[in-house]
């Protein structure tokens, strides 16, 4: 029971932490997790998008505001398509710095494609 409960809260940390579409999750994270677990994440995720349709609050974004909007990175995964940002399209080859959004950038850092440059360190998501 205590393996199930701790991994249920494995995969609720991954929601806040990656975003709330499975798709979202890194594939080799996906092909650790039980159908049931991927069901769970699905759930969880429609739960907390429909809480913050109803109260109008984006609860997946910093409590405490950046002290500036964007941020540099780096690419340490290319991604073959053009990506369109909110106010441009970027191309994210392997080892190429941006200055981006930070609401632009989060998704991607949280994927572990890109990383921020002050710290230059991945997060490793498979330790979840």
């Amino acid at each position: 029971m205590a393996y199930v409960h701790n991994r249920a809260d494995i995969v609720r940390d991954l929601a806040w932490r990656v975003g709330l579409v499975l798709l979202d999750l890194p594939p080799e994270i996906q092909d650790k997790l039980t159908t049931l677990e991927k069901g769970y994440f699905k759930n969880h995720s429609v739960a907390i998008k429909s809480y913050m349709g109803k109260v109008g609050i984006e609860l997946n974004v910093d409590m405490v505001p950046p002290k500036d909007p964007y941020i540099k990175i780096r690419v340490v995964e290319e991604i073959d398509q053009g990506i369109v940002m909110s106010d441009k399209t970027t191309n994210f080859t392997r080892h190429s710095m941006h200055f981006l959004k930070r609401t632009d950038a989060e998704p991607y850092i949280a994927r572990v494609i890109s990383l921020y440059v002050s710290s230059l360190k991945p997060i490793n998501l498979s330790a979840l």
